[in-house]
C-alpha cells in the first residue's frame, strides 16, 4: 500500500489560519494540531506552514491594506478567499516570491472553494497588484503618520497603536512594533544537572543543520542554562527535547525563576504553573531536593505537566512534587493539600495577563485582545497576588511576573499591594522591552516579607 500523499502546505496553512480566526484560539496549539494530523509532511513543508501561519498573523493588517488597494471590490474578499490572498501577499512581500509563482500557488489552494477556476483571474490580478504597489505603499508608511504606520505597516490593533503612541511617543512605539513584527528567536533551557552546554551545542549542530546560535541580550546577564537559537526546525520531536535535556522556554520566563532563587531543601510554590516549564526549572535549581507545589486553574495544562514529569526528571527521590488543580481567584479557596499560611520559602506568581509583550511569539493576540482586557487582567492579578502572599513565610521571597509592559498589569499592581501589605517590600524590579532587549516584553518584581 502506497504512502499517503502529503497535502499542499499552503492549504494546511490556510486551514490553520481559518481555525485560529474562527475559534479565537492560541496559534501555537492550533498549528500543532494541524501538523500532527499530517505526519507525512516533509520537514521543509512543515517549516513553510509554520512560517506562513505566524507571518500572516504578524502582518495581517499590512497584507489587508495591500490586498484592498489592489482590489476593485475589497469588501467582497471574505472568508477563505481573504485568507488565501493574505498567504499569497505574505509570500510576495516577506518571502520575495515572484508574483507568477505566488499567484499560481494561490489559485491551486483556491480550488477547494473554486473548483471551476472562476476566481483565477481575480486572484492573479490582485496578487500582481500587490506586487506592483507594495514598494510605494511601504515608502508612504515610512514617511507618513505614525498612527497609520503602527496600525497598517506594523499591524497593531487601532486601540493598542493609539495606547503605545501616547505612552511611548512615535520613535519608541514604532521601534517596539517593528521588533514585534519580526519572527522571534527560540529560547532554550538546558538541564545542567544532567548535561553540559558544550554537549547540547554539539548535538544541536549535528541534529539540526541550518541552526545558528544567537547572542543573548545584555539584559539577560549570566544565565548559564539559557541558549538562544534560530532556524532550529521542529525541536519538539528531537531527542534532546524528548529526553528532557532541553526545554523550550523564553528568556523572560527563565529570568523570573532565577529572580526567585530557589534553593535545595526549600518549600516552593509555582502558583500559575501551566504546563510546568517553570516548575521544571525550579526543580533543577533546587537540585531536585525539597517540596515543590505546582498549581494551576487549568486541568488540561496540569495534565501536560503530569505527562512530562518523567521526561524532565520531576520524580527524583529527594523532590516532593505536588500538582494541584486550583483556581486561586475562587473565594473560598479549596485545596486538596495541606498548605498553611506563612509556610513556604519562595513563591512564583507568573500571573495571567494580556500577553501584549508577546505579540511576536503569540501574534494572534493582535486580533483577539481588547482594550478592556488590561483592567480586567489587572483586577485578577491583584486578587491572585493577595492570595499567594499569605503563604510566604517572614523572610521569604515572592516573585510577581507578567509578559506585558502595560503599567496597570505590573508596577501598579505591585505598588497597590505593597501599600496594602506593609510587611512586604520590593527588593528588585526588572523590565525587558522588545526594542531594548530584542526579546519578549516582560516585567517582574521580587518582594520579600519582613
Amino acid at each position: 500500500m502506497s504512502a499517503a500523499k502529503p497535502p499542499n502546505p499552503r492549504r494546511v496553512a490556510v486551514r490553520a489560519l481559518r481555525d485560529i480566526e474562527q475559534r479565537r484560539g492560541f496559534s501555537n496549539r492550533i498549528l500543532s494540531d494541524q501538523l500532527e494530523r499530517h505526519v507525512e509532511l516533509a520537514r521543509r513543508d512543515r517549516g513553510l506552514i509554520t512560517t506562513l501561519v505566524y507571518g500572516v498573523l504578524r502582518h495581517q493588517a499590512r497584507l489587508d491594506a495591500l490586498i484592498d488597494a489592489a482590489a476593485d471590490k475589497p469588501g467582497k474578499l471574505k472568508g477563505e478567499l481573504r485568507t488565501i490572498l493574505r498567504v499569497a501577499a505574505y509570500e510576495l512581500v516577506e518571502l520575495d516570491r515572484p508574483p507568477a509563482i505566488a499567484g499560481a500557488e494561490a489559485v491551486k489552494v483556491a480550488k477547494r472553494i473554486d473548483p471551476r477556476g472562476r476566481l483565477r483571474g481575480l486572484i492573479t490580478a490582485i496578487v500582481a497588484g500587490v506586487a506592483r504597489d507594495a514598494p510605494a505603499r511601504a515608502a508612504a508608511w515610512e514617511a507618513g503618520d505614525p498612527l497609520t504606520a503602527l496600525r497598517e505597516r506594523w499591524s497593531l490593533p487601532a486601540w493598542l497603536a493609539a495606547r503605545w503612541l501616547a505612552a511611548l511617543g512615535p520613535e519608541r512605539a514604532l521601534a517596539r512594533a517593528r521588533v514585534l513584527a519580526e519572527a522571534p528567536t527560540l529560547d532554550l533551557r538546558i538541564d545542567l544537572g544532567r548535561t553540559t552546554r558544550d554537549e547540547v551545542r554539539a548535538r544541536l549542530e549535528a541534529e539540526h543543520p541550518g541552526l545558528r546560535f544567537v547572542e543573548l541580550p545584555a539584559a539577560a546577564g549570566d544565565q548559564p542554562q539559557a541558549v538562544r537559537v534560530q532556524g532550529a526546525g521542529d525541536l519538539f520531536y528531537g531527542p534532546l527535547f524528548e529526553s528532557g535535556l532541553i526545554s523550550i522556554q523564553s528568556l523572560g520566563s527563565q529570568q523570573a525563576v532565577r529572580a526567585l532563587d530557589p534553593r535545595p531543601g526549600e518549600r516552593i510554590i509555582d502558583a500559575c504553573a501551566g504546563m510546568g516549564t517553570k516548575t521544571a526549572q525550579i526543580a533543577e535549581l533546587m537540585q531536585r531536593q525539597g517540596r515543590l507545589v505546582a498549581m494551576d486553574a487549568s486541568a488540561e495544562r496540569l495534565a501536560e505537566l503530569e505527562a512530562a514529569r518523567e521526561r524532565v526528571d520531576l520524580d527524583a527521590e529527594g523532590l516532593a512534587l505536588e500538582i494541584v488543580h486550583a483556581d486561586l481567584a475562587e473565594d473560598p479557596l479549596e485545596l486538596d493539600i495541606e498548605l498553611e499560611p506563612g509556610s513556604v520559602d519562595g513563591l512564583l506568581l507568573d500571573a495571567p495577563c494580556t500577553g501584549l509583550g508577546n505579540l511576536a511569539r503569540h501574534p494572534e493576540l493582535r486580533w483577539t485582545a481588547e482594550p478592556g482586557d488590561v483592567p480586567a487582567c489587572a483586577a485578577l492579578q491583584a486578587t491572585l497576588l493577595r492570595r499567594c502572599a499569605d503563604w510566604v513565610r517572614p523572610g521569604g521571597r515572592l516573585v510577581y511576573a507578567v509578559c506585558s509592559l502595560e503599567p496597570e498589569e505590573g508596577p501598579q499592581v505591585v505598588a497597590d499591594f505593597v501599600a496594602e501589605r506593609g510587611e512586604f517590600r520590593v527588593v528588585k524590579e526588572e523590565a525587558w522591552t522588545p526594542e531594548g532587549a530584542r526579546s519578549d516584553g516582560f516585567w517582574l518584581a521580587r518582594l520579600e516579607r519582613g
